[in-house]
Protein backbone atom coordinates (compact mmCIF):
# COMPACT_ATOMS: atom_id res chain seq x y z
CA UNK A 1 0.00 0.00 0.00
CA UNK A 2 1.33 3.45 -1.50
CA UNK A 3 1.15 6.77 0.44
CA UNK A 4 -1.25 8.75 -2.02
CA UNK A 5 -1.17 11.90 -1.26
CA UNK A 6 1.22 14.47 -0.15
CA UNK A 7 1.78 18.22 1.52
CA UNK A 8 4.92 20.16 1.77
CA UNK A 9 6.44 22.83 3.75
CA UNK A 10 10.10 24.29 5.10
CA UNK A 11 11.49 26.94 7.29
CA UNK A 12 14.79 29.22 6.60
CA UNK A 13 16.82 31.12 9.57
CA UNK A 14 16.48 34.65 9.66
CA UNK A 15 19.14 37.55 10.26
CA UNK A 16 16.74 39.20 13.75
CA UNK A 17 15.41 42.65 13.15
CA UNK A 18 16.55 42.36 9.64
CA UNK A 19 14.80 39.30 8.47
CA UNK A 20 17.35 38.78 6.20
CA UNK A 21 17.40 35.23 4.85
CA UNK A 22 20.42 33.30 5.76
CA UNK A 23 18.88 29.87 4.31
CA UNK A 24 16.33 28.44 2.08
CA UNK A 25 14.72 25.29 0.56
CA UNK A 26 13.24 23.62 -2.49
CA UNK A 27 10.68 21.03 -2.64
CA UNK A 28 10.91 19.83 -6.32
CA UNK A 29 8.48 18.01 -7.96
CA UNK A 30 6.40 17.10 -4.43
CA UNK A 31 3.59 15.15 -6.39
CA UNK A 32 6.04 12.22 -8.19
CA UNK A 33 6.20 10.60 -4.62
CA UNK A 34 2.33 9.66 -4.88
CA UNK A 35 0.39 7.08 -5.49
CA UNK A 36 -1.96 7.20 -8.24
CA UNK A 37 -5.58 6.75 -7.74
CA UNK A 38 -7.45 6.53 -4.33
CA UNK A 39 -6.66 3.02 -3.15
CA UNK A 40 -2.95 3.37 -3.30
CA UNK A 41 -2.26 0.25 -4.74
CA UNK A 42 -0.40 1.48 -7.44
CA UNK A 43 3.50 1.94 -6.91
CA UNK A 44 4.83 5.96 -8.34
CA UNK A 45 7.21 5.63 -11.02
CA UNK A 46 10.29 6.28 -9.75
CA UNK A 47 11.07 9.98 -10.92
CA UNK A 48 10.77 11.03 -7.43
CA UNK A 49 10.13 14.22 -5.21
CA UNK A 50 13.46 16.06 -4.29
CA UNK A 51 14.26 18.39 -1.17
CA UNK A 52 16.78 20.51 -1.02
CA UNK A 53 17.74 22.65 1.87
CA UNK A 54 21.26 25.49 2.61
CA UNK A 55 22.13 28.27 4.65
CA UNK A 56 25.18 30.06 5.67
CA UNK A 57 23.86 30.48 9.11
CA UNK A 58 21.36 28.86 11.70
CA UNK A 59 19.24 25.62 10.39
CA UNK A 60 16.89 25.16 7.03
CA UNK A 61 14.38 22.37 6.76
CA UNK A 62 11.97 20.71 3.92
CA UNK A 63 9.52 18.82 5.06
CA UNK A 64 7.37 15.79 3.30
CA UNK A 65 4.10 14.84 4.40
CA UNK A 66 2.97 11.71 2.70
CA UNK A 67 -0.84 10.37 3.33
CA UNK A 68 -2.21 6.76 3.17
CA UNK A 69 -5.50 6.41 1.90
CA UNK A 70 -6.93 5.34 5.04
CA UNK A 71 -5.70 5.05 8.79
CA UNK A 72 -3.15 2.20 9.14
CA UNK A 73 -3.22 0.20 12.11
CA UNK A 74 -0.55 0.09 15.08
CA UNK A 75 3.28 -1.77 14.29
CA UNK A 76 3.16 -1.71 10.65
CA UNK A 77 6.50 -1.49 9.69
CA UNK A 78 6.75 1.73 7.01
CA UNK A 79 9.27 2.01 4.54
CA UNK A 80 11.03 5.07 2.85
CA UNK A 81 12.65 4.47 -0.76
CA UNK A 82 15.64 7.41 -1.25
CA UNK A 83 18.08 8.08 -3.35
CA UNK A 84 21.42 7.19 -3.19
CA UNK A 85 22.74 10.81 -2.09
CA UNK A 86 20.63 9.62 1.30
CA UNK A 87 23.16 7.62 2.77
CA UNK A 88 25.34 10.49 3.29
CA UNK A 89 22.87 11.99 5.51
CA UNK A 90 21.52 8.95 7.28
CA UNK A 91 23.77 9.79 10.44
CA UNK A 92 22.07 13.13 10.89
CA UNK A 93 20.08 15.54 8.45
CA UNK A 94 16.67 12.82 8.24
CA UNK A 95 14.04 12.66 10.31
CA UNK A 96 10.73 10.74 9.85
CA UNK A 97 7.93 11.29 12.10
CA UNK A 98 4.45 9.77 12.17
CA UNK A 99 1.00 11.56 12.64
CA UNK A 100 -2.43 10.35 12.63
CA UNK A 101 -3.62 12.68 10.57
CA UNK A 102 -3.24 13.27 6.47
CA UNK A 103 -1.67 16.46 7.15
CA UNK A 104 0.68 16.63 10.03
CA UNK A 105 -1.32 18.51 12.27
CA UNK A 106 -1.71 17.55 16.29
CA UNK A 107 1.04 15.31 18.34
CA UNK A 108 3.15 12.37 16.72
CA UNK A 109 2.55 8.87 17.02
CA UNK A 110 5.45 7.06 18.76
CA UNK A 111 8.26 4.51 17.49
CA UNK A 112 8.89 1.40 18.61
CA UNK A 113 12.69 2.71 17.78
CA UNK A 114 13.31 6.83 17.54
CA UNK A 115 16.19 5.90 15.11
CA UNK A 116 14.97 4.14 11.40
CA UNK A 117 16.32 1.02 10.31
CA UNK A 118 18.06 1.77 7.29
CA UNK A 119 17.90 -0.99 4.35
CA UNK A 120 20.09 -0.82 1.17
CA UNK A 121 19.62 -2.08 -2.28
CA UNK A 122 21.72 -2.80 -5.19
CA UNK A 123 21.20 0.19 -7.04
CA UNK A 124 22.29 2.19 -4.44
CA UNK A 125 19.25 3.20 -2.69
CA UNK A 126 18.07 2.66 0.73
CA UNK A 127 15.13 2.15 2.02
CA UNK A 128 14.13 3.76 5.49
CA UNK A 129 11.88 1.75 7.71
CA UNK A 130 10.00 2.25 11.03
CA UNK A 131 7.58 1.10 12.95
CA UNK A 132 5.03 2.76 14.82
CA UNK A 133 3.28 2.07 18.01
CA UNK A 134 -0.03 3.25 17.02
CA UNK A 135 -2.51 4.01 14.63
CA UNK A 136 -1.65 6.32 12.12
CA UNK A 137 -2.29 8.08 8.82
CA UNK A 138 0.79 9.71 7.79
CA UNK A 139 4.64 9.89 7.50
CA UNK A 140 6.94 13.09 7.22
CA UNK A 141 10.31 13.01 5.73
CA UNK A 142 12.19 16.12 7.50
CA UNK A 143 15.28 17.47 6.19
CA UNK A 144 17.76 19.43 7.86
CA UNK A 145 20.65 21.82 6.48
CA UNK A 146 24.11 21.43 7.47
CA UNK A 147 24.96 23.11 10.81
CA UNK A 148 28.01 24.71 9.21
CA UNK A 149 27.83 26.40 6.01
CA UNK A 150 26.51 23.71 3.04
CA UNK A 151 23.06 22.11 1.17
CA UNK A 152 21.38 18.45 1.55
CA UNK A 153 19.81 17.34 -1.21
CA UNK A 154 17.57 14.15 -0.36
CA UNK A 155 15.22 12.78 -3.52
CA UNK A 156 12.16 10.95 -1.85
CA UNK A 157 10.75 7.90 -4.30
CA UNK A 158 7.92 6.11 -2.63
CA UNK A 159 6.13 5.69 0.98
CA UNK A 160 4.58 2.27 1.41
CA UNK A 161 3.95 -0.36 3.73
CA UNK A 162 2.15 -4.60 3.82
CA UNK A 163 -0.85 -4.99 4.69
CA UNK A 164 -0.29 -8.71 5.28
CA UNK A 165 3.43 -8.60 5.76
CA UNK A 166 4.30 -11.55 7.91
CA UNK A 167 8.26 -10.19 8.27
CA UNK A 168 8.51 -6.66 9.46
CA UNK A 169 11.69 -6.45 7.14
CA UNK A 170 11.11 -7.73 3.98
CA UNK A 171 7.54 -7.26 2.57
CA UNK A 172 8.22 -8.75 -0.68
CA UNK A 173 6.27 -11.83 -2.13
CA UNK A 174 8.49 -15.71 -1.60
CA UNK A 175 9.18 -17.87 -4.10
CA UNK A 176 10.61 -20.90 -3.34
CA UNK A 177 12.38 -21.35 -6.57
CA UNK A 178 14.20 -17.81 -6.25
CA UNK A 179 17.85 -17.64 -6.74
CA UNK A 180 18.91 -16.18 -3.54
CA UNK A 181 19.98 -12.83 -4.11
CA UNK A 182 19.02 -10.88 -0.93
CA UNK A 183 16.64 -8.36 -1.53
CA UNK A 184 18.24 -5.92 1.12
CA UNK A 185 20.98 -5.12 2.94
CA UNK A 186 21.14 -3.37 6.98
CA UNK A 187 24.68 -2.12 8.71
CA UNK A 188 25.36 -1.69 12.24
CA UNK A 189 28.25 -1.27 14.37
CA UNK A 190 28.77 -1.58 18.12
CA UNK A 191 31.54 -1.86 21.22
CA UNK A 192 33.31 0.61 19.28
CA UNK A 193 36.30 2.22 21.91
CA UNK A 194 38.63 4.45 19.25
CA UNK A 195 38.31 5.81 16.12
CA UNK A 196 34.94 5.04 13.75
CA UNK A 197 34.12 2.75 11.46
CA UNK A 198 32.11 2.93 7.54
CA UNK A 199 31.04 0.24 5.72
CA UNK A 200 31.01 2.17 2.41
CA UNK A 201 28.48 0.87 -0.31
CA UNK A 202 26.83 -2.07 0.99
CA UNK A 203 24.62 -2.78 -1.44
CA UNK A 204 27.73 -3.90 -3.62
CA UNK A 205 27.48 -6.91 -1.97
CA UNK A 206 24.06 -8.01 -3.25
CA UNK A 207 24.46 -6.71 -6.61
CA UNK A 208 25.32 -9.78 -8.64
CA UNK A 209 28.27 -8.03 -9.83
CA UNK A 210 31.13 -9.92 -7.81
CA UNK A 211 33.70 -7.52 -8.68
CA UNK A 212 32.43 -4.48 -6.76
CA UNK A 213 31.79 -5.09 -3.08
CA UNK A 214 31.21 -3.09 0.48
CA UNK A 215 33.89 -2.49 1.90
CA UNK A 216 34.44 -2.18 5.86
CA UNK A 217 36.58 0.73 7.07
CA UNK A 218 37.95 2.31 9.99
CA UNK A 219 38.98 5.79 10.32
CA UNK A 220 41.52 6.41 13.06
CA UNK A 221 43.44 3.39 14.80
CA UNK A 222 40.70 0.58 15.65
CA UNK A 223 41.67 -2.16 18.04
CA UNK A 224 38.51 -3.38 18.98
CA UNK A 225 34.32 -2.88 18.35
CA UNK A 226 32.08 -4.75 15.84
CA UNK A 227 31.36 -4.38 12.03
CA UNK A 228 28.19 -6.15 10.81
CA UNK A 229 26.43 -6.46 7.96
CA UNK A 230 23.13 -8.05 7.51
CA UNK A 231 21.64 -9.63 4.50
CA UNK A 232 18.03 -10.14 4.47
CA UNK A 233 17.00 -12.91 1.89
CA UNK A 234 13.69 -13.57 -0.23
CA UNK A 235 11.76 -15.32 2.59
CA UNK A 236 12.73 -18.85 4.90
CA UNK A 237 15.15 -20.81 3.05
CA UNK A 238 14.64 -24.14 1.90
CA UNK A 239 15.43 -27.66 3.89
CA UNK A 240 19.08 -27.71 2.83
CA UNK A 241 20.38 -24.51 2.15
CA UNK A 242 23.67 -22.73 2.13
CA UNK A 243 25.13 -19.03 1.72
CA UNK A 244 28.19 -18.74 -0.56
CA UNK A 245 30.17 -15.45 0.77
CA UNK A 246 32.51 -14.30 -1.83
CA UNK A 247 35.05 -11.70 0.28
CA UNK A 248 39.19 -10.85 0.68
CA UNK A 249 41.21 -9.04 3.04
CA UNK A 250 40.77 -5.09 2.91
CA UNK A 251 44.39 -3.43 2.01
CA UNK A 252 45.43 -2.05 5.14
CA UNK A 253 45.87 -5.32 6.48
CA UNK A 254 49.27 -7.75 5.84
CA UNK A 255 49.60 -10.95 6.33
CA UNK A 256 46.60 -11.35 8.48
CA UNK A 257 43.67 -14.32 8.63
CA UNK A 258 40.99 -11.91 8.00
CA UNK A 259 38.60 -14.74 8.11
CA UNK A 260 39.16 -15.41 11.77
CA UNK A 261 37.80 -12.60 12.42
CA UNK A 262 34.39 -12.62 10.42
CA UNK A 263 31.85 -14.71 11.89
CA UNK A 264 28.71 -15.77 9.78
CA UNK A 265 25.30 -16.29 11.64
CA UNK A 266 21.73 -17.57 10.50
CA UNK A 267 18.98 -15.98 12.07
CA UNK A 268 15.16 -16.29 11.47
CA UNK A 269 13.67 -12.96 12.24
CA UNK A 270 15.42 -11.67 15.15
CA UNK A 271 16.73 -15.24 16.70
CA UNK A 272 19.81 -16.33 15.65
CA UNK A 273 19.31 -19.96 14.84
CA UNK A 274 22.21 -22.61 14.01
CA UNK A 275 25.76 -22.25 14.95
CA UNK A 276 28.04 -19.42 14.17
CA UNK A 277 31.09 -19.81 12.14
CA UNK A 278 34.24 -18.01 11.48
CA UNK A 279 34.62 -17.87 7.74
CA UNK A 280 38.14 -19.43 8.17
CA UNK A 281 37.03 -22.21 8.90
CA UNK A 282 34.80 -22.88 5.84
CA UNK A 283 38.15 -22.69 3.84
CA UNK A 284 40.67 -24.96 2.52
CA UNK A 285 44.50 -24.60 3.02
CA UNK A 286 45.24 -23.54 -0.48
CA UNK A 287 42.06 -20.56 0.03
CA UNK A 288 43.66 -19.58 3.67
CA UNK A 289 46.75 -19.08 2.11
CA UNK A 290 45.04 -16.81 -0.77
CA UNK A 291 43.35 -15.08 2.01
CA UNK A 292 45.88 -14.49 4.58
CA UNK A 293 48.76 -13.52 1.96
CA UNK A 294 47.04 -11.09 -0.57
CA UNK A 295 43.98 -9.50 -1.23
CA UNK A 296 42.48 -12.29 -3.78
CA UNK A 297 39.02 -12.90 -3.06
CA UNK A 298 37.74 -16.41 -1.90
CA UNK A 299 34.47 -18.33 -1.85
CA UNK A 300 33.44 -19.57 1.28
CA UNK A 301 29.72 -21.88 1.69
CA UNK A 302 27.95 -21.72 4.57
CA UNK A 303 25.22 -24.26 6.01
CA UNK A 304 23.40 -23.01 8.89
CA UNK A 305 23.03 -26.19 11.07
CA UNK A 306 21.94 -26.86 14.81
CA UNK A 307 24.29 -28.73 17.39
CA UNK A 308 23.11 -31.88 16.01
CA UNK A 309 23.90 -30.95 12.30
CA UNK A 310 20.24 -30.64 11.16
CA UNK A 311 19.60 -27.65 8.64
CA UNK A 312 17.83 -24.77 10.79
CA UNK A 313 14.96 -22.50 8.33
CA UNK A 314 16.37 -18.95 8.21
CA UNK A 315 15.58 -15.68 6.17
CA UNK A 316 19.07 -13.85 7.01
CA UNK A 317 22.24 -13.82 7.95
CA UNK A 318 24.75 -11.65 9.41
CA UNK A 319 28.76 -11.23 8.90
CA UNK A 320 30.10 -9.91 11.76
CA UNK A 321 33.84 -8.46 11.93
CA UNK A 322 35.04 -8.26 15.27
CA UNK A 323 38.51 -6.29 15.34
CA UNK A 324 39.45 -7.72 18.22
CA UNK A 325 40.00 -10.97 16.83
CA UNK A 326 42.34 -9.49 14.13
CA UNK A 327 45.27 -9.39 16.74
CA UNK A 328 46.56 -5.57 15.30
CA UNK A 329 45.06 -2.46 15.16
CA UNK A 330 43.06 -1.51 11.95
CA UNK A 331 43.52 2.11 10.34
CA UNK A 332 41.34 1.87 6.86
CA UNK A 333 40.24 -0.98 5.33
CA UNK A 334 39.72 -4.55 6.77
CA UNK A 335 37.17 -5.86 4.76
CA UNK A 336 35.62 -6.53 1.32
CA UNK A 337 32.10 -8.61 0.97
CA UNK A 338 32.01 -9.41 -2.90
CA UNK A 339 28.55 -11.51 -2.92
CA UNK A 340 26.47 -13.48 -0.78
CA UNK A 341 23.72 -15.57 -2.21
CA UNK A 342 21.74 -18.14 -0.94
CA UNK A 343 22.09 -21.13 -3.21
CA UNK A 344 21.55 -25.33 -1.99
CA UNK A 345 24.01 -26.93 0.14
CA UNK A 346 26.81 -29.06 -1.61
CA UNK A 347 24.80 -32.70 -3.36
CA UNK A 348 25.94 -36.21 -1.42
CA UNK A 349 27.64 -38.98 -3.55
CA UNK A 350 29.83 -41.62 -2.41
CA UNK A 351 33.36 -42.86 -3.38
CA UNK A 352 33.14 -45.65 -5.62
CA UNK A 353 35.45 -48.41 -7.04
CA UNK A 354 36.38 -49.29 -10.82
CA UNK A 355 37.96 -52.62 -12.69
CA UNK A 356 40.57 -51.76 -14.85
CA UNK A 357 39.03 -54.22 -17.47
CA UNK A 358 36.01 -51.99 -17.33
CA UNK A 359 37.27 -48.63 -17.33
CA UNK A 360 34.08 -47.08 -16.89
CA UNK A 361 32.15 -46.57 -13.65
CA UNK A 362 28.38 -44.26 -12.94
CA UNK A 363 29.07 -42.18 -10.65
CA UNK A 364 25.74 -40.47 -9.07
CA UNK A 365 24.97 -37.26 -6.68
CA UNK A 366 21.80 -36.60 -4.91
CA UNK A 367 20.21 -33.19 -3.20
CA UNK A 368 17.97 -33.10 -0.57
CA UNK A 369 16.13 -30.68 -2.43
CA UNK A 370 14.87 -32.64 -5.24
CA UNK A 371 12.10 -33.84 -3.11
CA UNK A 372 10.61 -30.25 -2.54
CA UNK A 373 7.61 -29.43 -4.53
CA UNK A 374 7.69 -26.87 -7.29
CA UNK A 375 11.71 -26.63 -6.99
CA UNK A 376 12.42 -27.86 -10.63
CA UNK A 377 14.76 -29.72 -11.75
CA UNK A 378 18.79 -28.92 -10.79
CA UNK A 379 21.66 -29.29 -12.97
CA UNK A 380 24.26 -31.98 -11.70
CA UNK A 381 27.80 -30.17 -12.83
CA UNK A 382 31.08 -32.47 -12.67
CA UNK A 383 34.52 -31.03 -12.54
CA UNK A 384 37.97 -32.88 -12.48
CA UNK A 385 39.11 -29.90 -9.38
CA UNK A 386 37.77 -28.40 -6.36
CA UNK A 387 37.67 -25.25 -7.94
CA UNK A 388 38.40 -24.01 -12.02
CA UNK A 389 39.11 -26.90 -13.15
CA UNK A 390 37.73 -29.03 -16.80
CA UNK A 391 33.99 -28.94 -17.23
CA UNK A 392 33.37 -32.59 -17.60
CA UNK A 393 29.77 -32.71 -17.83
CA UNK A 394 26.39 -30.99 -16.76
CA UNK A 395 23.56 -32.99 -16.63
CA UNK A 396 19.92 -32.03 -15.74
CA UNK A 397 18.70 -34.28 -12.74
CA UNK A 398 19.75 -37.27 -11.16
CA UNK A 399 21.18 -38.99 -14.25
CA UNK A 400 24.75 -41.02 -13.80
CA UNK A 401 27.86 -39.62 -14.78
CA UNK A 402 29.86 -41.48 -16.60
CA UNK A 403 33.33 -41.66 -15.65
CA UNK A 404 35.75 -43.28 -18.62
CA UNK A 405 39.52 -43.97 -19.04
CA UNK A 406 40.00 -45.76 -15.22
CA UNK A 407 42.13 -48.55 -17.05
CA UNK A 408 45.25 -48.76 -14.65
CA UNK A 409 45.24 -48.85 -11.16
CA UNK A 410 44.55 -45.27 -9.43
CA UNK A 411 42.62 -42.84 -7.52
CA UNK A 412 41.09 -40.13 -9.21
CA UNK A 413 38.78 -37.37 -8.17
CA UNK A 414 35.96 -35.71 -9.68
CA UNK A 415 33.95 -33.26 -8.18
CA UNK A 416 30.24 -32.05 -8.62
CA UNK A 417 28.04 -29.19 -7.83
CA UNK A 418 24.43 -28.20 -7.99
CA UNK A 419 22.43 -25.55 -10.10
CA UNK A 420 18.77 -24.61 -9.02
CA UNK A 421 16.66 -24.63 -12.46
CA UNK A 422 16.34 -20.95 -13.79
CA UNK A 423 19.94 -19.74 -11.66
CA UNK A 424 23.24 -19.55 -12.66
CA UNK A 425 24.96 -19.74 -9.02
CA UNK A 426 25.91 -23.50 -8.16
CA UNK A 427 26.81 -24.88 -5.00
CA UNK A 428 29.51 -25.84 -3.92
CA UNK A 429 31.56 -28.41 -5.12
CA UNK A 430 31.17 -32.16 -3.34
CA UNK A 431 34.33 -34.70 -3.92
CA UNK A 432 33.75 -37.91 -5.65
CA UNK A 433 36.99 -40.67 -5.25
CA UNK A 434 37.50 -43.31 -7.76
CA UNK A 435 39.41 -46.02 -6.84
CA UNK A 436 40.34 -48.07 -9.88
CA UNK A 437 41.76 -51.49 -9.13
CA UNK A 438 43.26 -55.04 -11.38
CA UNK A 439 40.05 -57.13 -11.35
CA UNK A 440 40.46 -60.02 -8.78
CA UNK A 441 42.49 -63.07 -10.19
CA UNK A 442 40.41 -66.38 -10.90
CA UNK A 443 41.96 -69.12 -9.62
CA UNK A 444 41.53 -72.01 -12.94
CA UNK A 445 39.67 -75.02 -12.27
CA UNK A 446 41.26 -78.23 -12.02
CA UNK A 447 39.17 -80.70 -14.15
CA UNK A 448 39.08 -84.53 -12.55
CA UNK A 449 38.20 -86.70 -14.86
Amino acid sequence: MYANSQTNGGTFPEIPITHIPTGSFIITNPANAVASGSTGQTKPVNAGTRLSVSSTAGVATAWLQMAFPSDVAANKTVYVKVGTGAIALLGGGISLQVYATATGTGSTVNLENSTPVTYYTADGNAYMAIKPTGAFRSVRILLTSPLALGTNNLDVFYVFYGPNQSNDTNPFPFNIADCGLPNVTATAFSGLTLGSVTIANPGNAIDTDVITGSAYNTAGVSVSGHIIQTFYFNGNSNSGDAVRVIFSKGSALVNIDVGKAVKIQGYNGSNAVGISRPLSSLLDVDLLGLLTSGSTAVTSYFAPKDISNSSVVFDRVTLDFDLGLLGVSLNGNGLNVFDVRRVPDAPTASDVMACTNVGTINLAATTVQSNIANIGDFTYTWYNAVRQGTLLGALVGQIPFLATDLTTVAKKEYYVDITKSGCTVPSGRTRVTVNTINPPIVPPIALVP
